[in-house]
């Protein structure tokens, strides 16, 4: 736990969840995972989400393969990608009990009124220019820069397969790393987490997981403390 310091008011963030675009594809199985967090924060979790870029961000990626975008229309689009799909996932359609906002202080007063804040970021990125203007930097990197800005101590990272794998052979469950140090984890390069967010994890003492979000009950198991399915990230 983070000291109390007086006049700086905690933001009250247990863990930050990474919710990856990806789990976008199936509708139902987004609407189960959003289900998911939402107990988990009647048990007394206090979670904010920060969202993938999801299908806009493709859709920027699609153009950017035969048309390639100069690093500042790239950078900004695909913020702005993130602030789509987190509204979309804070929309009535998909979830109850997300709201969406682009402020850090609001996220204090939602996670305050026992509801869920799902962070805009492009806003705060924007005005603070805290990462490169990379295709290397991803919304992951975002997520774990988040999750220290409000001290938060875990962050989550959920997307579509089951953590990392070692050579990327996500099919193969004997390749499936169940626990690693985000040291270790930034040393093998972009995986099913880029290499930006393990560095700057294993910079900032960060603890987490990579979980896949068809599954969100693995979520809880973590939390817990319990066995699951899925890559235990230890702080370094």
């Amino acid at each position: 736990m983070r000291p109390v310091i007086k006049g700086f008011p905690d933001y009250g963030v247990s863990v930050v969840v990474k919710f990856g675009g990806s789990l976008m594809k199936n509708l139902q199985s987004c609407k189960d995972a959003l289900a998911e967090l939402e107990d988990l924060r009647r048990s007394g979790h206090r979670i904010l989400i920060v969202p993938g870029g999801g299908l806009p961000d493709k859709t920027i990626e699609s153009v950017n393969a035969t048309h390639p975008f100069e690093h500042s229309t790239a950078h900004h689009a695909c913020a702005l990608a993130q602030d789509q799909t987190g509204y979309m996932l804070a929309d009535a359609a998909l979830s109850f009990g997300l709201v969406a906002t682009s402020s850090l202080g609001e996220c204090r007063q939602i996670l305050n009124e026992d509801r869920i804040p799902v962070l805009l970021p492009s806003r705060i990125l924007f005005a603070l220019d805290p990462v490169e203007w990379s295709w290397d930097v991803t919304s992951d990197a975002v997520a774990a820069w988040v999750a220290w800005l409000c001290g938060a101590q875990r962050l989550a990272i959920w997307t579509d397969v089951d953590g990392v794998f070692r050579d990327g052979a996500t099919h193969d469950t004997d390749a499936l790393i169940r626990e690693i140090t985000s040291k270790k984890l930034a040393c093998l390069g972009h995986t099913s987490i880029d290499m930006c967010a393990a560095q700057f994890m294993a910079a900032r003492n960060l603890a987490g997981a990579v979980l896949n979000g068809a599954f969100p009950d693995r979520m809880r198991a973590w939390l817990e403390g319990n066995n699951f399915v899925g890559t235990r990230i230890i702080a370094s």
